[in-house]
């Protein structure tokens, strides 16, 4: 997936091109990738009850087809509807392999969801770059799509042999008839947090360049590189969170990580240069990288088995939520204020993330108890 993502944002100035759209076309068409996912995400989480990993690779195979649908667009009508596709075969297939992440951290209590979510960022990085190159060198989307497309194909194949040897492996238990009020809220508390950690992540990434360029007076070449120092320090951040799983908390993991973010962000606001600004991107980027991955690894685990994919589809919606309205936000915020003071207001978000965080995956030794309770109710214990 982050193969695709890398690659369509740095086609996006040829696919402007290619549909002959304004700006405000572009983004109204842009919206088609929210418009499609949020239905589909929230699909997806209740047929995972029903179909469990085969969603992987049907979701894969469905992405693999998807990705080729900008080709045919001739105007910014037609591009929206392709990324209505797109949004909706790539929701689908982020919540199936969260859900699925989820279920093998279940079944062999390891820390899974850090590395993977780490391994996205990094492919969004590298595919971006390389993109690029071959953008220098000629190439376009008829040429990079077609390829991404292989690699999904290549994924959705081998993901089959997973989904056979899993659903072997997970036979559905039998779920306790009392349904508990307490996962439940706390599942929609982590929804809440993670629309914040989100919205601050993908502000960061679109507005990084911008703060350089035009408050700073950083060169194109120098303002094009914080999305780059961003994306590779949120590989760093999960990688790291990945290492520490299993010595801290999912609780210190996230705040350290909003506060970290927070502190980045009151560097850049701040900020007397570029440099230091790209530093600052840099800590929040490993700061909020962790956090992510401790919401959905916590409410996977609060779930029940039968109720894992709805669990992890909240959460997803919430997020996409955050990057659809994050941007707007900040925009608002600078309008009004400044873009500095829009960036100070995300250091003051990522504070909250840090209380709220602190609050609701408290209780560690609690949640192991009731955890232990349930596997007794249900006999697999």
């Amino acid at each position: 997936m982050g193969a695709f993502w890398g690659a369509w944002a740095a086609l996006l100035p040829d696919i402007r091109l290619q549909v002959d759209a304004t700006d405000a076309e572009l983004g109204l068409a842009l919206l088609g990738a929210g418009a499609g996912a949020l239905p589909a995400m929230l699909a997806t989480g209740r047929l995972w009850t029903r179909l469990g990993w085969w969603l992987v690779p049907v979701t894969a195979l469905l992405f693999a087809a998807a990705t080729l649908t900008p080709l045919v667009a001739a105007s910014p009508l037609v591009l929206g509807l392709a990324l209505v596709t797109i949004g909706a075969s790539s929701g689908s297939l982020d919540v199936a392999m969260n859900s699925a992440i989820s279920d093998v951290e279940a079944a062999q209590a390891r820390r899974l969801m850090y590395a993977a979510h780490a391994v996205f960022s990094l492919a969004v990085l590298v595919s971006s770059v390389t993109t690029g190159l071959a953008r220098e060198l000629g190439a376009g989307p008829q040429h990079i799509l077609p390829i991404v497309s292989v690699v999904f194909l290549v994924a959705a194949a081998g993901s089959l042999t997973s989904a056979r040897r899993w659903s072997r492996r997970l036979v559905p238990a039998a779920e306790s008839s009392i349904e508990r009020p307490s996962a439940t809220l706390v599942i929609a508390a982590l929804a809440v947090l993670c629309a914040m950690g989100f919205l601050i992540e993908d502000a960061i990434q679109n507005w990084s360049a911008l703060l350089l360029e035009r408050e700073l007076l950083a060169s194109p070449a120098l303002g094009g590189a914080a999305p780059g120092v961003f994306a590779g320090a949120m590989f760093i951040g999960r990688s790291s969170g990945q290492w520490l799983g299993a010595r801290v908390s999912e609780r210190n993991l996230l705040v350290g990580g909003a506060l970290g973010a927070a502190i980045g962000l009151g560097v850049v606001s701040s900020a007397p240069t570029a440099i230091i600004a790209l530093i600052g991107f840099a800590i929040a980027g490993a700061g909020v990288a962790l956090v992510a991955p401790a919401l959905f690894a916590r409410a996977g685990r609060l779930a029940q088995p039968g109720r894992r994919g709805s669990a992890i589809a909240t959460l997803t919606i919430f997020g996409y939520s955050g990057f659809l309205v994050g941007p707007v936000i900040v925009g608002l915020l600078s309008e009004l204020a400044g873009l500095r003071v829009a960036i100070a207001a995300l250091a003051g978000l990522a504070i909250i993330l840090a209380i709220g965080g602190q609050v609701v995956l408290g209780g560690r030794r609690r949640g192991r108890f009731a955890q232990g309770e349930e596997l007794l109710k249900t006999s697999r214990g």
